[in-house]
C-alpha cells in the first residue's frame, strides 16, 4: 500500500492488518491482497487496539479520550482522559479482560519542555485511574502472552520498563526490562520466544532484544 502520510500502531486483527493514519487522520485495515478500507476517521486518532469481543478503541489525543468502534460502525466515547492529563496521550494495549493500558507523553511534543508521563487504566466499563507515573516519554507498550506484565517503552530513558499486573489491573514491581543504550525504542511488540522487537525513529532501525537486554 501506497499513500500513508505517517503510519503507526500496526495490529493484526481478524485476518488484517490495521493501523493508524496520523496524517490522514484515519484507521486503515489492509488485507492480504493489498486491497484495503478505512475503518473510521478521527482527526487528532493517535494509537489503536482490540476488546476481547473485536470492538476497536482508538485513542483520540487532541480530545484527551477513548473512542470505541461499535458493531453497527458507530463511534461511542469510551472513557474521558482529560481529568489525567491534557497533554498528549500515546499509545494503548488491552488485556484479555478488556483493561486497556493508555500512555500520555506528559508534555507538549516536541516543543515543549519535558515531564514525565504516566500510563492510566481504563477498565471495561469506561473508569479511569492512574497506575503507574515518572516515564520519561512512554512510548509502545505490551502485554506478555500469560497476562502477567507489562512491557512500556521509555523513549528518553533508553530502556523496556516491565510491571506486574494484578488482579485489579493495578500495576507493581517496576523494573527493567532491558536496557537499550544509544537506542530510543518507540513501538513494541512481543514475539513467540517471549523477545521484544522495538523500533527507534532516530537510528532508523528495528532491535529484537531479550529480557535482560
Amino acid at each position: 500500500m501506497e499513500g500513508i502520510v505517517f503510519g503507526e500502531s500496526p495490529r493484526w486483527h481478524d485476518g488484517r492488518l490495521w493501523f493508524s493514519d496520523w496524517g490522514a487522520g484515519q484507521v486503515i485495515a489492509l488485507d492480504a491482497g493489498g486491497s484495503h478500507e478505512v475503518v473510521v476517521t478521527v482527526p487528532s486518532l493517535m494509537c489503536i487496539d482490540f476488546l476481547p469481543d473485536g470492538r476497536l478503541l482508538v485513542v483520540d489525543s487532541a480530545e484527551h479520550r477513548l473512542l470505541r468502534r461499535e458493531p453497527d460502525g458507530s463511534l461511542v466515547p469510551h472513557a474521558d482522559l482529560s481529568h489525567v492529563s491534557e497533554k498528549p496521550w500515546n499509545d494503548i494495549v488491552v488485556d484479555d479482560r478488556g483493561n486497556a493500558y493508555v500512555n500520555t507523553i506528559g508534555f507538549d511534543f516536541p516543543d515543549g519542555e519535558f515531564a514525565p508521563g504516566l500510563v492510566v487504566l481504563v477498565t471495561p466499563a469506561g473508569n479511569v485511574r492512574p497506575v503507574a507515573d515518572d516515564l520519561a516519554f512512554p512510548n509502545g507498550m505490551a502485554i506478555t502472552p500469560d497476562g502477567a506484565t507489562l512491557i512500556v517503552a521509555e523513549s528518553y530513558a533508553n530502556r523496556l520498563t516491565a510491571y506486574d499486573i494484578g488482579g485489579d489491573g493495578d500495576l507493581s514491581n517496576r523494573r527493567a526490562w532491558a536496557e537499550t543504550p544509544g537506542d530510543h525504542p518507540d513501538g513494541i511488540c512481543i514475539d513467540s520466544e517471549g523477545a521484544v522487537w522495538y523500533a527507534d525513529v532516530g537510528n532508523q532501525h528495528c532491535v529484537r532484544v531479550r529480557e535482560g537486554g
